[in-house]
């Protein structure tokens, strides 16, 4: 069939006609001249085998090469079954919700979806850096008129602050807004780079920790002087033992403890390796844990929370535990965390434990991904030796003994 036909004089010099009239283009490309003098690109086809017709623009704000371009495209959608004038609908209704979609109003959807699978003090942590920080620079903007160096500028401020571990989470998570419109299409490429030379990197230092067994011995002795709450005393004093991380013990429930068979089990929502986890990590509890637990329900076995907030249904703040090592312990800074790595230190020092043991205590993931998909066991009479061995090396720490290493029970 022969195509191309027209040529843009031709077009010009078409006038109207009391009816419309048609000019052929060939390929079913043609061109209809209105009777007020209009004149509009259209394709006539089959879809399903129906006839179809495909408005394609109006001339000259179409111009003819355009229009041949648009009919080839139309063409190409129909042979794969799909209707152009449809998808010419979702493409601009797309368009108009990528328009009106705010950096904002994604983020907020993107929470929303990230409050299943998050726990639930990072998904406060994004919340309120995002309040802080972000929002207030970005917030408004269409996602999609956002390019890196408005990022870079909200980030620079929080640069210039020094939190320099806190603006690199803030771009991840910024960076994960981005990855999330752009699989909704509402953009069409992440505007974040993987690196930017302008920001400065942080360089992670290990968590301010006790330094001697004799230093963790004063901090045990100085407990009880604490004129906190009870409930506080005893988290400290069950952070020391249990060596779990802060968060989990910190918002820890009492429906998540067996005391009658010495064993916490952690929710897998709650744990922060639970991507590479099947089951909920478990946690072995010695004589020493299970008397204060037992003491602790006294005081709070009526809540939800072994160590609950005073006015509201929450667990105490992260900033109420800080707070409380740095008065029961003044020699130098410790934080919460530190247990974890005193533990460590001292735990494979002795030389009494396996290391996959004392990975599996403190709930570490595999290096070896590999390894990791095979090694199914828990360890857990290793792990409840180690349990009972730790708190009976804190009571000789407090108590002023010398620490030494115990031989492994036959």
């Amino acid at each position: 069939m022969a195509s191309n036909l027209l040529d843009d004089l031709t077009i010009r010099a078409q006038k109207p006609k009391l009816k419309g009239y048609t000019l052929r283009d060939g390929n079913g490309l043609f061109l209809l001249v209105h009777p007020n003098g209009s004149k509009y690109f259209q394709l006539r086809t089959t879809l399903h085998g129906k006839s179809k017709l495909v408005r394609l623009g109006v001339y000259p704000n179409l111009s003819l090469s355009e229009a041949r371009v648009k009919a080839i495209e139309a063409i190409k959608l129909i042979e794969t079954g799909l209707d152009p004038t449809v998808e010419k609908k979702i493409a601009q209704a797309k368009a108009k919700e990528s328009a009106e979609a705010t950096f904002k109003s994604v983020a907020t959807t993107w929470l929303e979806i990230k409050q299943k699978t998050l726990a639930k003090s990072t998904h406060l942590k994004i919340q309120q850096s995002f309040n802080a920080n972000v929002y207030r620079r970005i917030g408004n903007y269409p996602i999609g008129k956002i390019d890196n160096l408005m990022v870079r500028e909200v980030l620079l401020i929080m640069q210039k602050r020094g939190a320099l571990e806190f603006m690199e989470k803030t771009r991840g998570w910024i960076k994960q807004v981005f990855d999330f419109a752009l699989a909704d299409r509402l953009i069409n490429e992440n505007p974040i780079p993987l690196t930017d030379l302008r920001l400065k990197k942080h360089v992670g230092e290990k968590f301010p920790r006790l330094k001697s067994p004799a230093d963790a011995g004063k901090l045990l002795r100085n407990l009880t002087d604490y004129a906190g709450s009870f409930e506080v005393s005893t988290c400290v004093y069950l952070m020391m033992h249990l060596a779990q991380r802060p968060s989990e013990l910190r918002c820890a429930k009492w429906t998540e403890f067996d005391l009658e068979n010495a064993v916490w089990t952690i929710p897998l929502e709650k744990s922060k390796t639970r991507k590479h986890m099947v089951n909920p990590h478990t946690v072995m509890l010695s004589k020493q844990v299970v008397a204060a637990l037992k003491e602790l329900k006294a005081y709070s076995g009526h809540t939800e929370y072994l160590f609950a907030a005073r006015l509201v249904n929450n667990p105490v703040s992260e900033a109420t535990v800080r707070k409380a090592f740095r008065l029961i312990f003044t020699d130098y800074h410790i934080v919460p965390h530190g247990c974890r790595h005193f533990f460590n230190t001292q735990a494979n020092e002795s030389g009494l434990f396996r290391k996959d043991v004392i990975e599996a205590f403190l709930s570490h993931g595999d290096e070896d991904q590999i390894r990791a998909i095979y090694n199914e066991a828990t360890y857990d009479n290793e792990r409840q030796e180690l349990a009972q061995w730790w708190s009976n090396q804190l009571d000789l720490m407090r108590d002023g003994a010398k620490v030494l290493p115990f031989q492994a029970a036959n």
